[in-house]
């Protein structure tokens, strides 16, 4: 009985010995799973480091090439392949930040969100010209965008505004994709602060405005709405959107003047037509309604032949 406890013991140290000091490179895995490589390995890689000389020219160029391919990988699904190449880049050169900024992003992926804030602040502590981030928050809400990650999307750009509180894209962007998730406040204030930073933006006012209206803020939504038509007078959207919120309010006839304009710079669209339509039967103008949703109808408007049997008859 002594004997086979100490054959225990002993098999369990052995164990222990090859759980620690065995492990196997992963190359699935940040940094290959961050284990000292053997000989063999280390001459593996050293082969791939002259195979990309030859090929590149330089170990930056090798670098960002198969950077970009990781994520390319990433933008198409292929998680485990562009944590590959990620590796690869890494394994160039690990000073590189584009890499440990790729691994957080996949271990975000991965619901690994501790691993990810570490690899974010190493990236962030290699990007010594501050100029990397930019670009790689950029292409990692491009992935999670295209991967349909919204609140990904958004933490991105987020992180994106938070180290350059004067890029307006980022702003813009929390605003769309606040705006898509139903989050009407945090889209204003986000749309708001890139207003701040960019006064020259028609489609800015253009989306603040529409969540003002979906609010019935009426007021402050014909407000951005007609700084939009004034920095973009062939905005189509924005005097539609206008003539919209101007019928909620029942100005039927300032209406029918911004879906006049719509009409003329858009002829071809049945639905314009349409919106001018209503506002005449609004009016009262049955001949002017019935005559521009004849031209609805056969512009293709889907609408068209209802509202035709219901006033045209």
């Amino acid at each position: 009985m002594k004997n086979y406890r100490i054959l225990i013991f002993v098999l369990s140290i052995c164990f222990s010995f090859f759980k620690t000091n065995g492990q196997q490179v992963d190359n699935t895995k940040p940094m290959y799973g961050e284990v000292e490589k053997s000989t063999e390995y280390k001459k593996i890689d050293e082969d791939f480091r002259n195979d990309c000389l030859l090929k590149f020219r330089s170990i930056d160029s090798s670098v960002y090439i198969q950077v970009d391919y990781a994520w390319r990988y990433f933008y198409h699904d292929d998680l485990k392949t562009a944590m590959k190449r990620f590796n690869q880049g890494w394994l160039l050169n690990p000073d590189n930040p584009d890499s440990y900024f790729g691994f957080a992003a996949l271990l975000e992926m991965q619901k690994n969100n501790a691993e990810a804030n570490r690899f974010y602040k190493i990236g962030l502590a290699k990007d010594k010209m501050n100029q990397r981030a930019k670009i790689c928050y950029k292409r990692i809400a491009d992935c999670k965008e295209q991967l349909n990650d919204t609140a990904g999307v958004i933490d991105a750009y987020t992180k994106l505004a938070a180290l350059y509180p004067g890029n307006s894209f980022a702003f813009k962007k929390i605003g769309y994709f606040q705006m898509q998730s139903g989050n009407s406040e945090a889209a204003i204030k986000a749309y708001g602060k890139a207003i701040e930073l960019d006064t020259a933006d028609a489609s800015t006012y253009n989306n603040r405005a529409y969540l003002y209206q979906t609010q019935k803020n009426y007021s402050k939504a014909i407000a951005d709405y007609t700084k939009s038509i004034d920095l973009d007078a062939e905005y189509v959207s924005a005097y539609l959107n206008r003539g919209i919120t101007e019928m909620q309010l029942n100005d039927n006839l300032a209406a029918k003047k911004d879906f006049e304009v719509c009409v003329k710079l858009d002829a071809k669209a049945g639905g314009l037509r349409k919106f001018l339509a209503l506002a005449e039967l609004s009016l009262h103008d049955k001949a002017g309604a019935c005559k521009d949703l004849e031209l609805a109808k056969n512009l293709g408007d889907e609408d068209a032949d209802k509202l035709i049997n219901e006033n045209c008859k």
